[in-house]
């Protein structure tokens, strides 16, 4: 049996079936439940989010979807093992065998939400900072079931960079290891990590909801407030997650022009890192135009005073960075 996809809202799992539908040759939901071997009442518990679509079912629909549309999808779409099922069958038997199961549920009860409180006093330092930046990037949470899921997704270039500085951020600070999963489309990797109380310090203690957040998180107010080092350290989180360097090559340039560029759909969010980068002295320009919603940063002095003040710790923008000297 393999893995169950989750759909993070409506919208996306909508947005899939439709595509799916258009890309192919079916032209009716019947005739793709016929090319799935499976009856259109089920097909319907599928669109409908009733039942979870297995991973072979959403390989076989996906398979002619263009490279942007699988790519825009794969954002909005969580995996979660194979023995997610077993908890229903936890249910029956606890149901059976319920007097036995409550002797001990209140000792239990008191031990599981100690488990889940564990980190919300953990100390806000550099490393924890950097975690939150980079998860305000990359990283998506949700509640499916019993499991609490934090997911990160990357590019397959920087597999390296989570295997290493990210998989290290998170066992010296939660002592958890990250899954790693490499998708067979596209370019495309997800780190999982299964975790009710690194769920609840994000959702709770730096107030970052649940759910599709690209257009809505914020640096949390806890980190603003704190010393610029751990400013600092969340900057570079989001830019090692969402940035990107690059060099204008045009032949109106003597040398190449070196840009660093911040580009997410959420306006308020950019509002804060230029504000942030002002105040640490490095100039840069606000783009509110249209799609035009980034924030970038000009020019070699202040590409240095960033690399200086700011940094990076993704080898994706440090090896761009040394292939430029």
């Amino acid at each position: 049996m393999g893995n169950r996809v989750y759909f993070n809202s409506k919208k996306a799992r909508d947005m899939f079936f439709r595509k799916c539908l258009e890309s192919s040759n079916l032209r009716t939901w019947g005739q793709m439940a016929k090319f799935l071997k499976i009856r259109r009442s089920t097909l319907s518990n599928y669109r409908n989010g009733k039942i979870t679509l297995s991973e072979v079912f959403y390989t076989k629909l996906s398979i002619k979807l263009n490279k942007e549309d699988k790519e825009d999808l794969y954002k909005n779409i969580s995996f979660l093992e194979d023995n997610w099922g077993r908890i229903k069958a936890g249910k029956i038997t606890y149901s059976k065998y319920k007097s036995i199961f409550d002797k001990g549920r209140k000792k239990s009860i008191e031990t599981i939400y100690k488990k889940a409180q564990r980190f919300m006093n953990i100390h806000l330092n550099d490393e924890l900072a950097y975690f939150i930046g980079l998860f305000i990037g990359d990283g998506f949470t949700n509640k499916y079931h019993q499991y609490y899921l934090i997911q990160f997704i990357g590019h397959k270039k920087e597999k390296q960079f989570y295997e290493t500085t990210f998989s290290n951020y998170c066992k010296k600070l939660f002592q958890i290891n990250p899954k790693i999963r490499e998708e067979k489309l596209g370019n495309v990797i997800r780190i999982n990590l299964y975790s009710v109380a690194l769920f609840n310090l994000i959702t709770k203690r730096f107030q970052i909801s649940a759910g599709r957040k690209s257009r809505t998180v914020l640096i949390p107010k806890e980190i603003l407030n704190s010393d610029p080092a751990i400013i600092k350290s969340c900057i570079r989180g989001l830019y090692d997650a969402e940035g990107c360097v690059f060099f204008d090559k045009r032949v109106f340039y003597k040398n190449p022009y070196p840009r660093i560029d911040l580009h997410m759909n959420n306006l308020e969010l950019l509002k804060q890192v230029y504000a942030i980068l002002n105040k640490f002295e490095i100039k840069c320009s606000l783009g509110t135009t249209g799609k035009n919603l980034r924030v970038i940063i000009y020019g070699e002095d202040q590409v240095k005073k960033f690399v200086k003040e700011i940094g990076f710790s993704n080898s994706k923008h440090l090896e761009r960075l040394e292939k430029s000297k």
